[in-house]
């Protein structure tokens, strides 16, 4: 990657937009990171990268009143889900970008819950410095969750579908 002053405008103007507080683009042994103050990195939950590029709305959002549910009941609620997880094969983003779930917004998403799915069909679309970029399945078996929502921005290694294998 030589070092291009337009570029990382670019990336700092990306990162602006998005209202991300670190960006990160790496080409082989070279990278660039942008971290930009006023923007707080909160933690994923779903995901436990090292390297954390976090979309932070500009307004909360409230939150519903939850039930009442026993200690215990969560505990056995959060096993059970564990377990069946595990038992999942993960898409990953391969890079940093914006997702899209669909190759236009009039078309339908390339993938849906329940939807069989074969190794080599395209899963989604990301979005990186202008660049579309189809990410293929190396799997196949039957998608069981998609994990983005379509426009998020999404970082590397971050979980967007979870597959049953087949």
């Amino acid at each position: 990657m030589d070092i291009n002053t337009e570029k990382i405008r670019e990336l700092a103007d990306l990162a602006l937009e998005k209202k991300l507080a670190e960006l990160i683009v790496a080409d082989g042994d070279k990278s660039v990171t942008i971290k930009l103050p006023g923007y707080n990195i909160q933690p994923m939950l779903h995901q436990p990268a090292p390297q954390q590029v976090v979309y932070t709305p500009s307004a909360p959002q409230p939150m519903a009143e939850l039930p009442a549910v026993s200690s215990h009941t969560v505990a056995t609620e959060a096993s059970k889900q564990a377990s069946a997880d595990d038992k999942l094969i993960k898409i990953t983003a391969p890079m940093v970008g914006t997702f899209y779930a669909a190759p236009s917004p009039d078309s339908p998403p390339f993938v849906a819950v329940g939807q069989a799915l074969s190794k080599g069909q395209t899963v989604c679309i990301i979005e990186a410095m202008k660049m579309m970029n189809e990410l293929e399945s190396e799997v196949s078996g039957k998608v069981a969750r998609i994990m983005v929502e379509n426009g998020q921005p999404v970082e590397f290694g971050q979980v967007l579908l979870l597959v049953e294998p087949a």
